[in-house]
């Protein structure tokens, strides 16, 4: 059934293709008509029902007389890889020219967090006690704390920093485990007040199932993980 739907579409809508929506580029706030009309997809005679990726259907649509396609739902049909650049408004597909992108694909904070007791940090806990300022970060605030969410394999490296929070006094002793698929990849030193930053660089390719998990006593003021992200 042929539909016609409005929206008001942000900023380069080609950053929304990645992530399901269509191949459209515009540079500023843009009020576009398009058309659904149950457009189909057939790769080599097998019909491709286009997903985001959170799994939700996503549809072709047709703008001026023109077809758009959702790229990562096809890119995936054909089993190439999808990165979006988002400072430089570029979708690449399969190879990245000049290798990895300096960037995370995704960051923690915006995947499903199935797990518990993880919450984000508010900006003046983003200094740890060495100084060092973060952009975003997460922490459990009670124990047991854990994060966990879904890859659906599509992330090679995981980064980030754990760090401890400036002004923390607490003389609490936790360790964070990181595990994929349910095998542990990263094992962490005893982390304590006068801990100092510790990098992470994790290899996750071909994982789906992640988790990091914090284990101590009263573990309110240590166990954050800092510009922790998903690349491709």
């Amino acid at each position: 059934m042929k539909k016609r739907l409005q929206g008001l579409i942000a900023g380069v809508l080609i950053g929304a293709t990645v992530t399901g929506g269509a191949v459209i580029a515009a540079n500023a706030t843009t009020l576009y008509d398009v058309i659904a009309d149950g457009i189909k997809i057939v790769i080599d005679g097998k019909e491709l029902h286009p997903t985001d990726a959170q799994g939700n259907k996503v549809e072709p649509m047709i703008y001026n007389g023109t077809t758009y396609l959702p790229v990562r739902a096809v890119a995936n049909a054909l089993g190439k890889a999808v990165y979006w650049d988002g400072p430089n408004y570029t979708v690449y597909l399969g190879e990245i020219p000049n290798g990895p992108l300096p960037y995370p694909t995704i960051q923690i904070e915006d995947v499903d967090n199935i797990g518990k007791d993880i919450t984000s940090v508010d900006a003046e806990s983003l200094t740890d006690n060495y100084g060092n300022t973060y952009g975003s970060a997460i922490r459990a605030y009670q124990y047991g704390g854990t994060f966990q969410t879904l890859l659906n394999m599509k992330y090679s490296k995981f980064k980030g920093t754990i760090y401890v929070p400036k002004g923390c006094s607490r003389d609490d002793v936790i360790k964070i485990l990181i595990k994929a698929d349910g095998k542990t990849i990263y094992n962490s030193p005893e982390i304590t007040k006068t801990s100092s930053p510790i990098p992470l660089e994790l290899n996750i390719k071909g994982c789906n199932d992640f988790q990091i998990e914090i284990i101590g006593n009263h573990t309110n003021l240590l166990g954050y993980i800092a510009d922790g992200g998903f690349y491709q």
